[in-house]
C-alpha cells in the first residue's frame, strides 16, 4: 500500500502522523497509515521523489496513491484554493484509495476559516457509484475521508487550478526548477492570506454585501485569488500595481467564468488616483517602503466608502492608526487573553506567541476609527 502524507515543513512530522497513529485516536485502526508512510512537506525545494522530504507539490500520476493523509499542521482553508487542492488529490489517489484529513467542529471550523464537516459536504458530496453511501465518510473524532464519487467534483474558480494543471508540469518537464520554485512561493503565500483575508471581509461585511476590492500589492495572484471567491460577493477588484512584468502570462491564471469584474492598473504608486467606490483596500506592505506606506494607507482612508476598512499583509511598517488584528496562520481575531485553539499542539503554542507579538499580524484599520 502506498500512503503518504503532507506536512507544513519538517519540524511538524512526527506531529502530524500521531494524530493518525495514535490508539487514543483511532483505537480500530480506521485510518491507521502504513509504516512506512511517505512524507511530503510544504517548504521543500526538492522535486526528487526518492529524496527524505520532497515537496508535496511533486507531480504525481493520476491514480498512483492509495491513501493521501493532510497532517494537521498542513494549512487546509475552507475556500476556492482549498477546494480545488483536494479536487487534484483526488485524482491523484487511486479509484479504491482516499483523502484522509482532519476537519473541525463547526464553531471552529467557521471561526478560523477551515473545514468543517457541513462546509466540506456543500462543497463535495456525490453519492458513490452502485452503492447508497456517501463518498464522504467521517472515521473517528476529527478525522474524515474524500473517495471518488459518482461524478467528479465541481471545478472551482481557482488560480491553483491553472497552476497545477498547466504550470507546474510544463516546468517540471522543462526542468526549470527555479522558476517552479518561484511559483510555489506564490502559492504557498496565496493559499493562506486569501483566506485570512476573505475570513476579514466575512467577519465585517458578510456574504451577501457587495465588496469593490482595491488590492495594492505587486503580487500577481492574492487580488486574483480573491476575485474568484464563492463565499464573498465581490462585484469588483482592482489591482494598483507597479509591476508590468508577466502580466499576459498571469493573466491565464484568472478563470474567464470569474464573478468578479477584474481589473489591474499599473503605475506610479507615488501618482495613481484611487476610485472612490472601494470599501475594502489590500495592502501588501511587502512591496512598499515607509514613505510609501504612509502614502498609500493615508490615501486608502480618504478614498475609502464610510464602512470600509483596510487590510495590511506582510506588515514590516509601523503606523498609529487605531485597528485590530487577525491572525496571519488562521482566519481569526486576535484577543488579549484569548488563545486561539488548534488540533496541532505546536501550532497552538505559535498562536499564543502571535497573540502575545502582533508584529506578525494582519492589521484591520476601519475608516470610522480613524476619521
Amino acid at each position: 500500500m502506498t500512503d503518504i502524507i503532507f506536512h507544513k515543513s519538517s519540524k511538524y512530522i512526527e506531529d502530524d502522523i500521531d494524530y493518525y497513529a495514535s490508539d487514543t485516536r483511532d483505537k480500530h485502526g480506521a485510518v491507521k497509515p502504513s509504516k512506512n508512510i511517505k512524507s511530503y512537506t510544504l517548504d521543500s525545494d526538492s522535486f526528487d521523489n526518492n529524496a527524505e522530504l520532497p515537496s508535496l507539490y511533486y507531480p504525481f500520476q493520476k491514480h498512483s496513491i492509495d491513501r493521501v493523509y493532510l497532517g494537521i499542521s498542513f494549512p487546509l482553508y475552507a475556500n476556492n484554493w482549498g477546494a480545488e487542492f483536494l479536487r487534484y488529490l483526488m485524482y491523484v489517489i487511486k479509484k479504491d484509495g482516499a483523502v484522509i484529513f482532519p476537519v473541525y467542529a463547526e464553531r471552529q471550523g467557521v471561526e478560523k476559516n477551515y473545514w468543517s464537516r457541513s462546509i466540506l459536504e456543500v462543497a463535495f458530496q456525490s453519492r458513490q457509484k452502485w452503492w447508497g453511501m456517501s463518498n464522504i465518510w467521517a472515521e473517528n473524532d476529527g478525522v474524515m475521508s474524500m473517495r471518488i464519487g459518482k461524478k467528479e467534483p465541481k471545478v472551482r474558480n481557482s488560480t491553483f487550478t491553472y497552476f497545477i494543471d498547466k504550470t507546474l508540469p510544463k516546468l517540471y518537464q522543462e526542468n526549470k526548477l527555479n522558476e517552479l520554485q518561484n511559483e510555489i512561493d506564490n502559492q504557498n503565500e496565496n493559499l493562506r492570506l486569501s483566506a485570512v483575508v476573505e475570513k476579514i471581509i466575512l467577519d465585517n461585511h458578510g456574504r451577501n454585501k457587495k465588496i469593490n476590492l482595491g488590492v495594492v500589492s505587486n503580487s500577481n495572484l492574492l487580488g486574483m485569488e480573491l476575485a474568484c471567491s464563492d463565499y464573498m460577493n465581490i462585484k469588483k477588484t482592482k489591482v494598483y500595481s507597479s509591476n508590468e512584468d508577466n502580466i499576459d502570462a498571469y493573466s491565464e491564471y484568472l478563470p474567464k467564468d470569474t464573478a468578479s469584474n477584474f481589473n489591474r492598473l499599473i503605475g506610479n504608486l507615488n501618482e495613481c488616483d484611487f476610485d472612490s467606490e472601494h470599501n475594502v483596500f489590500l495592502i501588501d506592505e511587502k512591496f512598499c517602503n515607509e514613505d510609501l506606506s504612509k502614502h498609500i494607507i493615508s490615501k486608502a482612508l480618504d478614498s475609502l466608502q464610510n464602512d470600509g476598512f483596510i487590510i495590511i499583509v506582510n506588515r514590516h511598517i509601523q503606523n498609529n492608526y487605531k485597528s485590530s488584528d487577525y491572525s496571519h496562520t488562521v482566519g481569526t481575531r486576535l484577543k488579549t487573553g484569548y488563545d486561539i485553539p488548534h488540533y496541532s499542539d505546536l501550532i497552538f503554542d505559535e498562536l499564543k506567541a502571535e497573540n502575545e507579538n502582533r508584529e506578525s499580524a494582519v492589521q484591520v484599520i476601519h475608516k470610522k476609527d480613524n476619521v
